[in-house]
Order: C-alpha cells, then structure tokens, then sequence
C-alpha cells in the first residue's frame, strides 16, 4: 500500500519529469506535477500537499521564488530542491529556505530513493508496498516481508531490490542492475553473472526460510528482471 500522502513535483525537462515521476508513484498515492512556477503555487493552495520537489529553473517564476513564497505562510511542508544549478548564489538563498536538500543534477535513482526514504521517515505514515505473491516492501526501513515476517537481507541484496523497485513493473538486464549496484565501476564482472548469482542466491535464502512456490522478483528469459508493485 503507497503512502495517503501527496507530492507536487515541478520540473521543466519532460523526459526527467515523466522518469522521476514513475519513482515517485511507487511510495506516493498522489503525484501532481507542472513545468511551471505559478501553476505551482495554485496546485498547492488548491491541494493539501506533504512535499515539494522542485526545479530552479523552471517557467514563470523559478524554484526559489516558488519555495520563498511558500516559507512565508509555511515551515512545516518538507522542499527538495533538484537542480542544475550549483553557484554558491543559489545555494546560499536555498540555506535560508529551511529545505530538507538541495541534490545538483544528475541524481542516480539510487540517490534519488535515498532521500526519498528519508524525507518519508519524516512524513506521518509508512509507506508499505504490496507485491506480487504475499511479498511487501518498507520504504522507510528498507526491508522485505512475506506474510508479515521480516526477511533480512544483505547491503546488495537491499541495493538490488531498491534498484529494481525503481524501475518498477519494467524489466532490467543484469548489466543495467550492475550498473546501478556498482555506480563506482569496481565490478569487472562483463558477462553480469554476479547478479544473477545474487538474485539466485536470495531466492535460495527465501526458499530455506519459508518455502515459497513463487518469487517475487520475475525472470524473463530475453528481458531481465522486474519486481510487480500491485
């Protein structure tokens, strides 16, 4: 179950827009979104929103002026500034601005998932994803359930579930899921069989403990992998 919660997302690129945007339906029940400041401001008059993610440099006015407008009537709703723009000017009016972060683009979705896992542990509610086969997902402490019972799972195995939770119902090589698990190119694994040996392996950890007919990371032949987010 996504979090009752509400994210206003404003962000001038259309293809970062609609990427992030898919993220942010996995732990968000409600994503409104807008290239444009002053739709910005209407959409949150108009609606009770839990956070703001925004763009500097996006139309009519710019991000900072959206978030200042906002800090004048409200301390309380959690900002994430993502941006190009990384000048100590912009920066320095951000620090007055009571943010949760300011992230200068690009932003892996690893480090994407990350704050958003920490600006939700500030938010009332847990966020607690429904899988496919009795499986579920805590985004707020990173762990794995099956008919209610903590699985524990390892710093990779971890990395490998939020990687493919955020590129949900889509399919992944092992190369893709390398990429992401080792954003720091250490693997000199070309053919990728360290994550189909890791994927195995936790399916094999999960069979030991619970003997399950039905996994819930899905393997297509061709494709890759995905994990299914009812």
């Amino acid at each position: 179950m996504k979090n009752k919660l509400t994210l206003l997302y404003v962000e001038d690129d259309e293809i970062i827009r609609e990427n992030y945007t898919e993220i942010f339906k996995t732990y968000f029940d409600n994503v409104l979104t807008t290239d444009n400041g002053n739709e910005a401001l209407k959409l949150y008059t108009d609606n009770h929103i839990d956070l703001i993610i925004l763009d500097i440099s996006i139309h009519g006015i710019n991000g900072l002026n959206v978030a200042q407008k906002i800090r004048e009537s409200d301390s309380e709703t959690q900002i994430l500034i993502i941006s190009a723009y990384s000048d100590k000017d912009k920066l320095f009016q951000a620090v007055n601005l009571n943010l949760f972060g300011y992230m200068v683009k690009p932003v892996t979705h690893i480090e994407l998932v990350k704050a958003l896992q920490k600006i939700i542990n500030k938010l009332p509610q847990v966020s607690t994803l429904k899988l496919v086969n009795n499986f579920t997902w805590n985004s707020n402490a990173q762990t794995l359930g099956y008919n209610d019972e903590e699985i524990k799972l390892t710093k990779n195995e971890t990395k490998t579930v939020l990687i493919l939770l955020t590129n949900k119902n889509k399919y992944m090589s092992a190369c893709e899921i390398q990429e992401e698990l080792f954003d720091d190119n250490s693997s000199s694994d070309n053919n990728c069989n360290n994550v189909v040996q890791l994927i195995s392996r936790l399916k094999k950890k999960i069979d030991k403990l619970h003997t399950i007919d039905e996994y819930f990371i899905e393997n297509c032949y061709g494709n890759g992998y995905r994990i299914i987010v009812k």
